[in-house]
């Protein structure tokens, strides 16, 4: 029996890959409150897990797979981690290099039943722990000195030094330098509560996105001692002659 036209206009889709996801989070997603930003990031991170065996995807490749700015999809991101649908660890290899990899367990434990904010279960940490989790190993002595520094000398309450941790996660930048130089930031700048952190925050967005217009019009931009051939009825490739004979 011959397939049917629409059979073989399908084709190519048919036989090509699929993405599984289940009903039951299709469903539910008005209940569990995700909006339709964070529905997509997830289901981007689900598709390069199953079809590409990619356990992690950067804010940037994100960002052009869900058609957002790499700093927009950061913030998607970190906002499910806040709520507690999606975790980022750290795994090492043989070699002692370290990767990240998403973990949708969170996402897949709400669906139970199992809301971590109403199981009784207390998801604050202390910092030490935070820093443990997601370097994915514990810390060293020095490691632990730093943290202490940063409590006691510097005078930085846990839940800032966590938005700094949480800053360089999603930077993907663990160490403890560049989570230095974000508290120092953060401090210069007089960074004291959670509201002004996130009206700085809002403000380091702005300008980030003013220097990348200015940049790009500085490029396209055409520079001073280039001339328009077409506008001067000139050719280029007559210049010294008509530097000799301006009249010509």
């Amino acid at each position: 029996m011959k397939p049917s036209d629409r059979e073989r206009f399908n084709a190519d889709f048919l036989n090509g890959s699929f993405v599984v996801l289940p009903y039951e989070w299709v469903s539910q997603v008005p209940q569990l409150g995700l909006t339709p930003q964070e529905f997509l990031v997830l289901t981007q991170i689900l598709a390069a897990h199953q079809i590409k065996h990619q356990d992690f995807v950067s804010p940037q490749e994100l960002g052009g797979l869900c058609g957002m700015t790499p700093q927009a999809a950061g913030e998607v991101v970190g906002g499910l981690v806040a709520r507690g649908f999606l975790h980022i660890g750290e795994r090492l290899d043989g070699v002692g290099t370290h990767s990240n990899y998403y973990d949708l367990k969170p996402l897949w434990e709400r669906l139970r039943g199992r809301d971590p904010k109403s199981t009784g279960v207390e998801w604050r940490k202390d910092v030490i722990t935070l820093f443990e989790e997601e370097f994915g190993r514990p810390l060293s002595g020095l490691e632990c000195e730093q943290v202490r520094q940063w409590l006691e000398r510097d005078g930085h309450p846990e839940w800032l030094i966590a938005e700094a941790l949480r800053e360089a996660v999603l930077a993907n930048k663990y160490s403890f330098k560049y989570i230095d130089r974000i508290l120092y930031d953060w401090h210069r700048n007089r960074i004291r509560t959670k509201q002004e952190l996130e009206v700085y925050r809002e403000g380091y967005r702005e300008r980030t996105k003013g220097r990348e217009e200015t940049a790009a019009t500085a490029h396209s931009r055409p520079k001073k001692h280039e001339k328009n051939s077409s506008a001067t009825g000139k050719d280029e490739r007559y210049d010294a002659f008509y530097q000799l004979f301006p009249d010509a």
